[in-house]
């Protein structure tokens, strides 16, 4: 859970309202490593405000970091009274995104609470804080974790059928964590024929299904991240976007910019379609078959 604007009883010190004239409190994870089966998380925060200084120095308040996976819809605190600390956590409990909020919380009832740095409407007012009450958040911090080595291109995308009369000739679902193609229960059965052939049938496949839906993928995602940001941190945590995220990185693209003059040839150079791949494996097939024949 990424934190947002929201109303208090109590002045909070924080980046996205005018509880406060002046000051800041900000956190970071600096820095990430590993170590057999732990993953280490270096955290960086910086305060400036006298009053919430002197109450975590005197143990009334503290810092305390929040991380929520929602992949493995696992989450976990760490509290400290210095602004730089090592926080660890096992790695099969984390994978892909996750969410890093960074607070200062009451560590005890604090009776009468002010801040001189407060907006001027709090001027003359004490307020009555509860031990966990929030003093202050940062921004927020999005932070992925990789578990497994990058698969392949072809490996993103699954082929399923359907057996709906009306159904189109091809379908494309991207919402999951491969991209599904999904065709009609007589084409399936036709493609199921072709497995026999092993990598010459895969070829073909490429150029009649995966290539076709790589291209129409990359141009939702551009409308996707000009309309619907909500929708785009939906996808992003998705397995095939990840690989097809760090795959253009490394020919020097942006996933969410792209020409869409390019992207039939970013697509062709992203699976290493060759131009007559698909030929040789046709010509392959029918020198099998005419094989068997003899």
């Amino acid at each position: 859970m990424r934190m947002k604007a929201r109303n208090f009883p109590h002045p909070v010190l924080n980046p996205v309202s005018d509880d406060f004239q002046d000051g800041y409190f900000k956190g970071i994870v600096s820095e990430i490593s590993e170590e057999e089966e732990q993953l280490h998380f270096k955290i960086s925060l910086d305060l400036n405000n006298e009053d919430l200084n002197q109450l975590i120095q005197s143990k009334e308040a503290k810092f305390s970091v929040h991380f929520e996976c929602i992949s493995t819809m696992q989450r976990f605190s760490f509290s400290s009274s210095v602004l730089e600390f090592v926080v660890f956590i096992d790695k099969e409990l984390l994978n892909k995104k996750i969410d890093v909020n960074f607070f200062i919380l009451a560590a005890e009832d604090i009776h009468e609470y002010t801040n001189k740095d407060a907006h001027i409407d709090y001027d003359s007012l004490a307020f009555k804080i509860q031990k966990g009450d929030i003093l202050a958040f940062g921004v927020s911090q999005t932070i992925q974790i990789e578990k497994e080595p990058l698969s392949d291109t072809s490996s993103i995308f699954k082929i399923s059928k359907t057996s709906k009369a009306d159904a189109p000739s091809v379908e494309v679902d991207f919402l999951e964590n491969q991209i599904e193609i999904i065709i009609p229960e007589l084409v399936y059965e036709k493609i199921a024929k072709l497995q026999q052939y092993g990598d010459d049938c895969n070829k073909v496949l490429i150029s009649m299904l995966y290539l076709p839906a790589l291209i129409d993928v990359l141009f939702n995602i551009q409308s996707i991240a000009l309309n619907d940001e909500y929708e785009l941190e939906n996808i992003s945590t998705r397995d095939w976007y990840r690989t097809l995220e760090k795959q253009l990185q490394k020919k020097g693209y942006v996933i969410t910019n792209l020409s869409p003059e390019k992207i039939t040839q970013i697509s062709y150079d992203l699976i290493n379609l060759e131009p007559d791949a698909s030929l040789i494996a046709l010509e392959n097939i029918v020198d099998y078959e005419e094989d068997e024949n003899l």
